[in-house]
């Protein structure tokens, strides 16, 4: 299995898990200051969950946690509170809309029969991979993963180097030849560099050999901590390196990466289910277009 340490360090969430508890425990709870609102008689008769009806029909917080899944790439930046509110208003539409649609002889449509159908094998494949991932992927196969492959996995070193870009092979050299009579780096990359890292002196932080070009990390990982590279090109431009410091790259803590393994294992897991059920099928593509060689 590849090396896999190459986590990004942003504050994610711990678990996957959490993430969905956390968004159930909001849901219950906005669900239950939409319930106090309602008459206690009407409370009792109301489906466990109940955040809104329209014309008697329900709309409970699982249906807007369905949704939301369905609708998490349009509102998913949206705050919380505000998303839940959008969704639900969503959620009264569709209900407005169907209604209608029954009112108006649709049900029996050709077209609403080829979506139900459609729909049907969807629910169907949805929470039938989602039972078999519940069995296949565990915590504790998570930290296995993390103690095999990133703890205990392959070390992985790491620069920490400042460059300056600049269009041209004339202007790196005047730049190399100003930095070898002892000019300092930092301000001749906040004067001269064209990269985006100019306004910082040119800092690139840590990184992997793997994360940048090959011409400019072959020459970076030659270096030791405070040499500068003869100018390099790339097809960026030319860059004139100083490595700062070189280290092994620290190991994360378990709770800062166990959702990516979780999501990894997930994707794992899925393709295996798929390829099992495919082995045993007979599957013959009939008018598909070959992709072009």
């Amino acid at each position: 299995m590849q090396d896999h340490r190459d986590f990004p360090n942003a504050n994610r969430p711990a678990r996957l898990s959490t993430t969905s508890a956390i968004r159930s425990i909001f849901l219950i709870a906005l669900s239950a200051i939409f319930l106090s609102v309602l008459p206690a008689a009407a409370q009792k008769q109301l489906p466990e969950g109940t955040v809104a009806t329209v014309n008697g029909i329900a709309i409970t917080y699982n249906d807007v946690s369905l949704v939301e899944d369905e609708l998490m790439a349009v509102y998913g930046q949206l705050p919380e509170e505000q998303r839940f509110q959008t969704l639900v208003g969503y959620m009264v539409n569709r209900i407005l809309a169907s209604e209608a649609a029954k009112k108006a002889g649709f049900e029996d449509d050709a077209d609403v029969q080829k979506l139900k159908a459609f729909m049907e094998r969807k629910a169907l494949q949805d929470v039938y991979i989602a039972k078999m991932l519940m069995e296949r992927v565990r915590e504790e196969d998570v930290t296995a993963y993390y103690e095999k492959e990133i703890k205990n996995g392959p070390v992985k070193e790491e620069v920490r180097a400042r460059h300056i870009l600049l269009d041209s092979r004339e202007a790196a050299d005047a730049v190399f030849a100003e930095l070898e009579k002892g000019a300092d780096f930092a301000g001749l990359a906040k004067e001269r560099s064209k990269g985006p890292s100019g306004p910082s002196g040119g800092d690139l932080g840590y990184f992997s050999k793997e994360s940048m070009v090959p011409a400019f990390s072959d020459a970076a990982f030659k270096l030791s901590p405070g040499d500068t590279s003869p100018p390099v090109q790339t097809q960026f431009g030319w860059h004139v390196i100083r490595v700062e410091d070189r280290r092994n790259r620290p190991v994360p803590p378990l709770e800062q990466v166990s959702d990516r393994i979780l999501q990894l294992l997930i994707s794992e897991a899925q393709r295996d289910i798929y390829d099992e059920m495919r082995v045993k099928a007979k599957v013959d593509l009939v008018n598909t277009p070959r992709l072009s060689e």
